[in-house]
């Protein structure tokens, strides 16, 4: 006997592929919908590759449905036909990078795999364009392939299903729109009225009308077809009225109109509503950049010991015109420390930028007194930096910028622990061309954003120089905080601060002079209560270097200025770096050009100019006059003399008098060398073992659910029940090995269409013992598992070894009796619950009682 044959009930349900006008049209529309979901997402990516991967995986989809249709493959090696093609396709389509070497085809695989579930995520922490960045085209080959995939299925269909196609080829083109930017394109004027999102809007009713065409040509050939089939079989039928043909090609033309029209209404309308919002609007700051400490509060750290003439970085290749190198840029102050924002926004940068002109290629090696989390780099990257060496992929992987590009990270785990750089990484920068620097003067000022009430140092010094709100203005204050401060990167002059103070000393005959560190508001406030105080005593018509009193360096001075220019009404912040050789010289803090050390980091200002741009302003006070000490009421000369400040030992200050954090933690012993080669591999499998764990899933729950079920009828307690069980097993045994048995008569009638002797056996048995006189006995019921457990046996050893496999797995007996109870009516319930471990069926049970 044969196990298996033409299968009917479950089985009927596969269709066969015929190549028909019809089926043309079918295809045609889901050909139509892959252009126009390649056109929607081109904004995100702005990649030819991205153009290859939506037309190509779109055609790959439709492939492998077409297959499945002419070989009536069923849904499940359908789906598992179009999961091997992804893997096969994904790292040469999406994933280029990852064919330069075996081990970088592996992780490229298990980026295609984690892509699935994690690759969404990926795409939302980066700026568009994306390029061709790591994985963030497997998103959109999973969408094209496996969209493709089921609408191209659901077209083919013959019945009403096949209008569920239209809301997934809409999906598709929704996936640009979702994943894509905040802006729209530049709006047009059509016939007179602006339209706003030009492209969107085409997009959109491109859409519409292409599905309206395709569902009304698919009725009309559905209706020729059905014609053709009358008149072969000679019936006789009236004609079509001319005026009914008529109104069905107005009404769909138009249906068309109608959407136009609409979209010219609407759109102006809906642009005013509200701010467009996509996905990756909503997602958060990086984490680990609110763990640091603020980078100012550890400034005068670059100036102890030997960091003073350590290399910070070494650069190769011309700078150009390019004036500063950026450390970390500080947009928000708290009263204790100067920070980033918690508002701010890291996101990834693209590895590819589209061509541009002027730009520059700078090497940067991280040099032994740095590392941590901020990468230096000049502003206006073009791309994320190239890195080489060892850690290259785990700093590409950690590498983010702020919203602005100001600020450039790396969260990689560094050897040793903790993230970011360390001595010896190196990377290549591509950036853009500097434009034409503002003026700063130029500038308007507006009102203080600053609470005057918490810097009344601040406010009164401010007040007395009388100086208008203007750019120009704040220029003169900032010049006149200068000259009244004097350079002093310590508290004590000791063995840390020798370097700097001997540097000084050959250049303009210096004098230590003690300072805090710190840059709170208290610090602060001492420094402007110094010069209030000075100016007071001295007169604000005195000598320059009468005027000289605060004490500090780039750390409180920076502060100061991005304070005042709150005051002055000007947006600020405050730059950690260092100043190139195109940049205006600053006395005290030298310019670098191919090697930056400790004694050339400095921090400055900026402020926001009209057009949104940022404009430095250097704030490191002078050193060539000592500050003065004048007694109130002292007359002074007429041509002073300003003696030099006699050296005192100056004591520790209290600790409230400091926030600054000097000595950098010492760094954790390294992890041996066998650990260090172990964890990456270790971590890799891990994580494949996890994909193929979620991969594997819905099988397995698919094996205990089937196990469950035959448990619970095998061990009900009733022995009718238990035999009615038995057959039900039978049928979802048969279903699930392709034997085809008739869905509807007897058990007997049943059993006989599937040509095999167990059912017939076990047919007889159940209806001798339900329809007895006396219930069945426990022997009856176990009789009648023994006939079911080895006619599965023996099916399964039928086949090559996937076969049986595949027969384990495959859902088509829940499938079945789920569709038997979608068309029941309240009798289908439970047919519906025999498939959750209830035996028996409602039918059988009508039939045994009637």
């Amino acid at each position: 006997m044969s196990a298996a044959g033409p299968r009917r009930g479950v089985a009927g349900s596969r269709r066969s592929f015929a190549l028909s006008a019809l089926t043309v049209w079918a295809l045609g529309y889901v050909l139509v919908g892959v252009g126009l979901a390649t056109a929607a997402a081109w904004p995100v990516y702005e990649a030819p590759r991205a153009l290859a991967v939506g037309l190509i995986g779109g055609l790959l989809g439709m492939a492998v449905a077409v297959l499945t249709r002419v070989l009536r493959w069923g849904m499940l090696i359908g789906s598992l036909a179009a999961a091997g093609t992804y893997l096969v396709v994904a790292v040469p389509l999406a994933i280029p990078s990852a064919l330069s070497s075996i081990p970088a085809f592996l992780g490229g695989l298990r980026d295609a795999v984690l892509g699935i579930a994690l690759g969404w995520k990926q795409m939302l922490t980066l700026n568009p364009p994306l390029g061709e960045y790591q994985a963030v085209l497997i998103p959109f080959l999973v969408v094209m392939l496996f969209g493709t995939f089921i609408a191209t299925l659901l077209v083919l269909e013959g019945g009403r299903r096949a209008t569920i196609a239209v809301p997934v080829v809409t999906a598709m083109s929704v996936f640009g729109i979702a994943f894509g930017v905040s802006g729209t394109t530049a709006p047009v004027s059509v016939l007179g009225v602006a339209l706003p999102a030009p492209r969107e809007w085409l997009i959109g009713v491109a859409l519409f009308v292409t599905s309206l065409v395709w569902l009304v040509g698919r009725s009309r050939l559905q209706r020729a077809q059905a014609l053709r089939t009358v008149a072969a079989a000679n019936i006789s039928r009236r004609a079509t009225p001319v005026w009914l043909t008529i109104r069905r090609h107005l009404l769909s033309a138009g249906l068309a109109v109608v959407a136009l029209v609409a979209g010219f209404a609407v759109a102006p309308a809906a642009a005013g509503w509200s701010d467009r919002s996509v996905l990756r609007d909503e997602v958060e700051p990086m984490v680990v950049v609110q763990q640091q400490a603020s980078p100012l509060s550890a400034y005068r750290s670059w100036f102890a010991g030997s960091t003073l003439d350590d290399t910070v970085v070494k650069m190769e290749g011309d700078p150009g015109a390019i004036e500063r190198l950026r450390l970390v840029t500080l947009d928000s102050y708290d009263g204790e420390d100067f920070h980033i924002a918690p508002e701010d926004r890291f996101s990834r940068l693209p590895r590819t930028a589209m061509p541009g002109a002027g730009r520059m290629s700078l090497e940067i090696t991280i040099g032994d007194a740095y590392r941590g989390i901020w990468v230096p780099s000049p502003a206006g990257l073009a791309e994320a930096p190239d890195f080489t060496g060892a850690r290259a992929d785990a700093l590409a992987d950690g590498f983010h910028v702020n919203s602005g590009g100001d600020t450039a990270i790396t969260v990689a785990e560094a050897p040793g622990g903790g993230e970011g750089l360390v001595p010896g990484d190196r990377y290549t920068v591509l950036v853009d061309a500097p434009g034409a620097p503002g003026e700063v003067a130029a500038l308007q000022g507006s009102a203080s954003h600053l609470d005057t009430d918490l810097y009344p140092a601040l406010t009164e010094w401010a007040e007395m120089q009388e100086q208008p709100r203007t750019g120009a203005g704040y220029l003169e204050i900032i010049d006149r905080l200068r000259a009244r401060g004097y350079l002093s990167h310590a508290l004590i002059d000791d063995d840390a601060a020798t370097g700097w103070i001997a540097s000084l000393e050959e250049s303009e005959g210096y004098a230590f002079a003690p300072s805090y560190a710190g840059h709170s508001a208290a610090r602060i406030e001492e420094l402007f209560t110094d010069m209030v105080e000075q100016e007071r005593r001295a007169g604000s018509d005195a000598a320059p270097e009468l005027l000289v009193s605060a004490v500090g360096d780039d750390e409180q001075f920076s502060v100061a200025a991005a304070l005042l220019a709150e005051h002055w009404g000007l947006e600020s912040r405050v730059v950690i770096g260092a100043r190139l050789a195109a940049a205006e010289e600053v006395p005290g803090i030298p310019a670098c050009t191919e090697t930056c050390t400790g004694a050339n980091m400095s921090a400055w200002v900026e402020v926001r100019g009209s057009g949104g741009e940022w404009m430095p302003v250097d704030t490191t006070p002078q050193y060539a006059m000592l500050p003065s000490s004048i007694t109130e009421g002292e007359q002074l000369p007429e041509h002073p003399t300003v003696p030099e400040q006699p050296r005192s030992e100056a004591l520790d200050p209290p600790q409230a008098q400091s926030d600054s954090n000097n000595d950098a933690p010492p760094l954790e012993a390294p992890q041996s060398e066998v650990l260090a080669f172990l964890l990456p591999i270790l971590k890799a499998v891990g994580l494949s073992l996890l994909a193929l764990a979620l991969l594997a899933l819905p099988f397995l729950v698919l094996l205990f659910a089937k196990r469950q079920r035959a448990r619970t009828r095998r061990t009900a307690e009733d022995p009718e029940v238990r035999l009615a069980g038995a057959w039900e097993e039978l049928v979802d045994v048969y279903a699930d090995h392709d034997v085809a048995m008739d869905a509807e008569g007897t058990r007997t009638q049943r059993a006989l269409s599937t040509d095999r002797e167990a059912a017939d056996r076990l047919a007889v048995l159940v209806d001798r013992a339900v329809f007895a006189e006396h219930p069945p006995t426990n022997d009856d019921a176990s009789a009648a598992w023994a006939i079911v457990d080895a006619e599965r046996a023996e099916l399964a050893a039928s086949g090559k070894w996937w076969h049986r496999i595949v027969r384990r797995v495959r859902p088509t007996s829940f499938i079945g009796r789920m569709r038997a109870a979608s068309g029941g009516g309240y009798a289908g319930a439970r047919p519906a619950l025999a498939t959750l471990g209830f035996t028996g069926s409602f039918g059988d049970r009508k039939k045994g009682n009637s």
